[in-house]
C-alpha cells in the first residue's frame, strides 16, 4: 500500500516571501496637506493713541494723536488668520511716569480674533526691553478676503487696550481704535516640498532593490534546501518500511 504525503508548502512559502518583498518595492503615493503661506507685501496700521507730542521717525508718523505705521512686512497663515507683521521706525515720548521713552521695531501679532502690539522699549537710563507686548487688539471683526493668490485682511475700528506692562511705560492718554489693512501674496509651501520628497521617495526603492533581491535569493535558497532535506527523509522512511503482503485467498 502506497502512503500519500500532503503536498509540500515550500512553493507557497516562496511565493509569500517574494510577495512580501514586493510590497517594499512599490512606493506609496505621497500625501501632502496643502498649507498656503502668505507673504505680506503691504501693511498699514492707523492707531488713535490719544496722546500728543509724539516724536516719530522712519515708517511711523503721528498727526494729532493718531499714529500711522506703514510698509509692514511679515508672514500670515490665512486660516485663523495667524502670523505677524513688523514695521520699521521709532516713537519717542514722555511716559506717564515722566520718563523719556523710545519705542522701536513695532510688531503686530495676529492670532485669530486676538492681536498684540509689541515694541522694543527703551526707557531713558535703563536697559532695552525687547518686543514687550504693550497693547492688546480685538480683531474679532476682521474681514478676510481672497482674490486669486492674494489675501486681504481688513480690520476697521478694532478696539485696543494697554497691557499691564504697557500701562507702566506708555503715555497718559487712553488708547483708541485701530484700523488694520494687510495685503499678502500666497503660495503653497508644500508644492516645492512635495517635488523634493517625491524625488527622494522615487530614489529610495532603487537603492533598496539590490539588497532586497539578494535577501529574497537567500531566503528562497534556504527554503528549497529545507524542502529537499525533508523529501529525502520521507523517501528514506518509505524505503525502510517493509512491503505489506496480503493474505492469500482460501
Amino acid at each position: 500500500m502506497q502512503v500519500r504525503h500532503p503536498r509540500s508548502a515550500t512553493g507557497s512559502l516562496v511565493v509569500a516571501v517574494i510577495g512580501a518583498a514586493l510590497v517594499f518595492l512599490v512606493p506609496a503615493a505621497p500625501a501632502y496637506a496643502a498649507a498656503p503661506t502668505c507673504v505680506v507685501s503691504d501693511a498699514r496700521v492707523v492707531w488713535n493713541v490719544g496722546a500728543d507730542e509724539l516724536r516719530t521717525d522712519g515708517a511711523i508718523t503721528a498727526d494729532g494723536g493718531v499714529l500711522t505705521l506703514d510698509g509692514g512686512a511679515g508672514v500670515l497663515e490665512p486660516v485663523g488668520p495667524s502670523g505677524s507683521v513688523s514695521f520699521d521706525g521709532t516713537l519717542g515720548y514722555t511716559s506717564a511716569a515722566g520718563v523719556e521713552t523710545t519705542l522701536s521695531a513695532p510688531t503686530l501679532v495676529i492670532d485669530g480674533g486676538a492681536g498684540s502690539l509689541l515694541f522694543d522699549v527703551q526707557p531713558d537710563g535703563t536697559e532695552l526691553i525687547p518686543q514687550a507686548a504693550l497693547a492688546e487688539v480685538d480683531l474679532r471683526a476682521v474681514a478676510l478676503s481672497e482674490s486669486s493668490d492674494t489675501i486681504n485682511v481688513d480690520g476697521v475700528d478694532a478696539q485696543t487696550g494697554a497691557t499691564a506692562e504697557g500701562r507702566d511705560v506708555l503715555w497718559a492718554g487712553e488708547l483708541g481704535d485701530l484700523d488694520l489693512t494687510v495685503t499678502a501674496d500666497c503660495t503653497t509651501v508644500s508644492d516645492a516640498v512635495a517635488v523634493e520628497e517625491e524625488e527622494e521617495d522615487a530614489a529610495a526603492p532603487g537603492i533598496l532593490v539590490p539588497f532586497i533581491v539578494v535577501g529574497i535569493a537567500a531566503v528562497v535558497t534556504v527554503v528549497l534546501a529545507v524542502g529537499s532535506v525533508q523529501r529525502r527523509k520521507r523517501n528514506s522512511a518509505r524505503a525502510a518500511q517493509p512491503e505489506t503482503v496480503g493474505d492469500p485467498r482460501p
